[in-house]
């Protein structure tokens, strides 16, 4: 029986570790059999009008209740309503395009006017569901944004009102801030792409399509056409 002691030691630590939350968790949904349905920060036939949502008093994230900074998120969407239109879109005043580039290796966002880079910061890709890679161009933009999903069993849902400045490229993929962690350079997400929220206010006016003062959600057109973002 000593003999086999090592061994059964052995067997005894996979299955502990294996019943441990996290190591539980990260293995199931490497596996594929979280059974967490989530495959983007949104349902993308369900987004929203973009208005401020008053009501809600707390935000959860990882399953855990956490600082919902409610009167700052206002006053940051209240400050970034755009004032001149014309020098905005999907262009700058030299006609070179404006598009933005995620490098999920690096967890960076690099914005460039033709070849210059003007803006750049990390990023939070995918961790529990991949980023789409890819060329696409940003459909939809919402001032403010409810997002929920995850798995509770597994300790990874969320329920997080009121994100701000989303940018969806890619059905319900979009950029957007981030309040609920500051672990930037890192995978965080459900498919979406986390960033700071002063770095993404700025984004989110100097990408189209543009939305005019006083509108708070709009579809890309081709009158106010979207800008490219490219994955990967």
């Amino acid at each position: 029986m000593i003999r086999f002691l090592p061994i059964l030691v052995f067997i005894a630590l996979i299955v502990g570790a294996f019943n441990y939350t996290p190591i539980r968790r990260e293995a199931a949904y490497r596996l594929g059999i979280s059974g967490d349905t989530t495959l983007s920060c949104c349902d993308a036939n369900n987004l929203s009008n973009g208005d401020f949502d008053e009501s809600p008093n707390l935000a959860i994230f990882n399953n855990e209740v956490i600082d919902y900074p409610k009167t700052s998120l206002a006053q940051i969407l209240s400050n970034n309503q755009i004032q001149n239109v014309s020098v905005l879109g999907i262009t700058n005043a030299a006609g070179e395009e404006k598009w933005i580039d995620v490098s999920l290796d690096e967890q960076k966002l690099r914005a460039y006017e033709g070849n210059t880079v003007v803006k750049e910061f990390l990023i939070s890709s995918g961790k529990w569901a991949a980023t789409p890679k890819g060329d696409f161009r940003i459909w939809y933009k919402t001032r403010s944004q409810t997002m929920k999903g995850g798995s509770k069993e597994l300790g990874t849902y969320y329920y997080l009102p009121n994100v701000p400045h989303n940018m969806f490229f890619y059905q319900g993929y979009a950029v957007h801030g981030a309040y609920w962690h500051s672990n930037f350079g890192n995978p965080m997400s459900h498919g979406c792409v986390n960033a700071p929220l002063a770095e993404v206010a700025e984004l989110f006016d100097w990408t189209g399509p543009v939305l005019p003062p006083g509108v708070n959600a709009l579809r890309a057109s081709v009158d106010n056409p979207g800008t490219r973002v490219r994955v990967h």
